[in-house]
């Protein structure tokens, strides 16, 4: 069985169960060794969840081109903005915010005809991503120097 049909089918089992096993520890009286035995499902089964996000979260990053412009998720590829989502981008699923707040499909980015240089780019994400660039690097150690 693939490990995310494993993992949904977990899911759906708890989702089954829990009410059944939530009336039983509501009933008096509490029983530590139920709260601890559901605790314990509830820990293991967010844990697992947590770890195939951020491995689906590692495939959508390297999506992500370097120079770190993706096109919105707009519904007119013809009118669609690019924006910077840079290195430092929040995600939800596959799709990234940009610096601006728009939504960016990741796919688009990764076009080896380059597809993003073809869409105008934001002006609020130009602004931001030249603000980012400019940032002054951390100086160097210059007291080895003297």
């Amino acid at each position: 069985m693939d490990p995310d049909h494993a993992l949904l089918s977990r899911l759906r089992d708890m989702a089954e169960t829990l009410p059944g096993d939530v009336s039983w520890l509501a009933g008096p009286p509490l029983r530590a060794d139920g709260m601890r035995d559901l605790g314990e499902r509830l820990s293991c089964l967010g844990a697992d969840l947590i770890t195939r996000a951020g491995a689906l979260d590692e495939i959508a990053a390297a999506r992500v081109p370097a120079h770190g412009w993706l096109p919105e998720c707009g519904p007119d590829p013809r009118h669609r903005l690019v924006h910077y989502v840079g290195r430092g981008e929040v995600r939800l699923g596959l799709i990234y915010y940009a610096s601006c707040g728009a939504g960016c499909f990741p796919f688009y980015g990764t076009d080896p005809a380059g597809k993003t240089v073809r869409h105008k780019r934001c002006e609020k994400c130009v602004k931001e991503a030249y603000r980012l660039k400019s940032v002054p690097s951390a100086p160097r150690d210059s007291a080895r120097s003297s």
